[in-house]
């Protein structure tokens, strides 16, 4: 059962608010209005955009981020604004719905040291009216933001994993994490957090029996857990998950085994520089499938394509017409039904962010295309969109998420840098839970 959160209430309240008392407000005599299209310059000390005329509200009921909306903007670009340190600093400039309040969702993110959050907001009206809206809120604290996942219980001899998880999905933070044998001295490291990156994984071997003493501190806070070794019946191996592809799978393949730690035994394959074009790649998952018998595969493969390809009894198809689509399409079908294993496997089948530009990115929408009419029909597979996700305008170095500009591509303009695989593993991991499920 979902839990009703106040934060929730309080923002649904504001809302209401504003709607209930938006005729008073109306009667705030207005500044005068400066020249058409012109806005007043912003103050270099102090949070004073004007006189309060609108409202402004903030949400901070998604755990690590707040989205802020304003009212009454006519359809206008509206400045939002954070004010810290009495100086304002910057959230984003957009225009809105004429009829509809203007949303900056994913703002900012929460700060474990300043819960305690003030915004405001200004728009310039058509006729030249300056109107101005302020709001302050506060989140959540760094006692609940990360969570410690342990097994309750360990065999003696093995490595047990130390799950570190931020709650609030955003990363940059560095806790400590300590680890108490049951006879000795604790052995504590820290655990960084680069941006976007919300799981780390920490392996111990338990070598003697008895409880190991789990604990993270944050700041003055502490989540404690215990790991019990020895006795009891060994854990059920989790299922294999295999991550496949070429160089577009590097980094993805470490980050989702911290994302799903016990709930899946991550195998990575990776070929670089081969593609489906190019290299026999049936040949490779049927003999992956042989080795491995992955319960879930993960693949991301189509960087290295664009060479002509040869249909069974046919003549060689260049790139990347209606001919070379249908038999790349032919080809990952096939590949899609070995991965599923007559119905024991699931596969999830990433498509490629687009590149900087040059032949390559004809190429690569070609690929993408091909991959998800190749997907369709087939019980047990599903595509993820990398492409809707990283550059659903066109290419970009860096994308907006959880409230914070992430650079996530390297410099060849092809690749995800650290972030950017983070954030596409965060993606793997959960749609691998839903279809356990």
């Amino acid at each position: 059962m979902a839990r009703h959160s106040p934060w929730r209430s309080f923002a649904l309240a504001a809302l209401l608010l504003a709607v209930l008392c938006a005729p008073a407000l109306a009667q705030v005599p207005a500044p005068a209005a400066p020249a058409p299209g012109v806005r007043p310059p912003l103050p270099t000390t102090g949070c004073d955009v004007g006189p309060i005329t609108n409202f402004l509200a903030a949400d901070a009921t998604k755990p690590g981020v707040i989205d802020l909306i304003f009212f009454g903007a006519q359809g206008t670009s509206v400045e939002f604004f954070e004010c810290a340190q009495d100086k304002l600093r910057p959230l984003g400039t957009l225009a809105g719905p004429p009829d509809q309040g203007t949303q900056l969702l994913e703002a900012t993110t929460w700060d474990c040291a300043r819960p305690s959050r003030s915004f405001v907001a200004r728009a310039i009206l058509p006729d030249g009216t300056v109107v101005a809206g302020s709001y302050n809120v506060r989140t959540g604290s760094c006692s609940s933001r990360f969570d410690v996942r342990v097994p309750r219980r360990a065999t003696a001899g093995r490595v047990a994993r130390v799950r570190v998880v931020d709650n609030w999905g955003i990363g940059d933070f560095r806790p400590r994490l300590c680890i108490a044998p049951p006879r000795g001295d604790k052995v504590c490291t820290v655990v960084g957090f680069g941006k976007a990156v919300t799981i780390r994984t920490r392996r111990f071997r338990a070598k003697l029996e008895g409880r190991y003493r789990i604990e993270l501190r944050v700041d003055s806070h502490r989540v404690r857990r215990t790991v019990t070794v020895g006795g009891g019946e060994a854990p059920k191996a989790p299922p294999v998950v295999l991550t496949t592809g070429d160089s577009t799978m590097q980094g993805v393949d470490n980050f989702l085994a911290d994302e799903l730690g016990d709930a899946g035994t991550v195998r990575s394959d990776i070929r670089i520089g081969t593609g489906i074009s190019k290299s026999d790649w049936q040949d490779i998952a049927r003999a992956q499938v042989k080795r491995y018998r992955p319960r879930y595969t993960v693949m991301s493969l189509g960087v290295n394509e664009g060479f002509a390809m040869t249909p069974p009894g046919g003549a060689p198809l260049e790139c990347c017409g209606e001919p070379w689509l249908a038999e790349y399409v032919r080809r990952v079908r096939a590949m899609m039904a070995t991965y599923r294993r007559k119905g024991e496997g699931r596969v999830l089948w990433l498509t490629l962010p687009l590149p900087r530009g040059g032949p390559k990115t004809g190429t690569i929408l070609a690929v993408n295309s091909a991959i998800v009419r190749a997907a369709k029909g087939l019980k047990g597979v599903r595509v993820l969109r990398m492409d809707s996700l990283f550059t659903p305008n066109g290419f970009t170095e860096v994308i907006r998420y959880r409230g914070r500009y992430i650079r996530v591509r390297t410099a060849d303009g092809i690749h995800l840098n650290v972030s950017g695989t983070a954030i596409a593993a965060k993606v793997i991991a959960a749609a691998i839970r839903k279809l356990a499920k």
